[in-house]
């Protein structure tokens, strides 16, 4: 009986050092990955995926899973891409985001231009605008 009980500890000691390697956030993964010409489309449009040297990249499959490099997609969506070492982050950014923005009170509207079409703005951050649903004008924002 006792080497039973012994057998489960050691069995329980394993088991518990696997899961908590397992629940490790970083460090480095040896496995086999698999590509089949994976593609990613939008609205129909297959998109074109392209490293910072303007590279064609290619998803690949790890465990079941589908990876697509964070550059080439976000890039392909139009998206600004930065990476930020400090913190180990890819920092995604709307371009419209790094521009002025601008509202009137009552408007249904985003602006760029502060004097478009003659009204009264305010300087807002973008993702107020957005975040108020308002629409991009057709004069100012490009």
């Amino acid at each position: 009986m006792k080497r039973g009980f012994l057998a489960g500890v050691l069995a329980t000691l394993l088991l518990m050092c696997l899961v908590g390697t397992a629940g490790a956030t970083s460090g480095k993964v040896q496995q086999e990955i698999e590509y089949r010409d994976i593609k990613v489309s939008l609205d129909g449009q297959v998109l074109d995926l392209r490293d910072a040297k303007g590279n064609t990249v290619e998803p690949f499959m790890f465990a079941g899973t589908n990876y697509i490099p964070a550059r080439a997609l976000a890039e392909s969506l139009g998206l600004q891409v930065a990476w930020d070492g400090s913190t180990a982050t890819v920092v995604l950014t709307h371009p419209e985001a790094s521009k002025p923005t601008y509202i009137t009170r009552t408007g249904s509207k985003y602006h760029n231009d502060p004097h478009c079409n003659g009204g009264t703005y305010w300087e807002v951050p973008y993702s107020t605008a957005t975040g108020m649903g308002l629409t991009p004008c057709d004069k100012c924002v490009h």
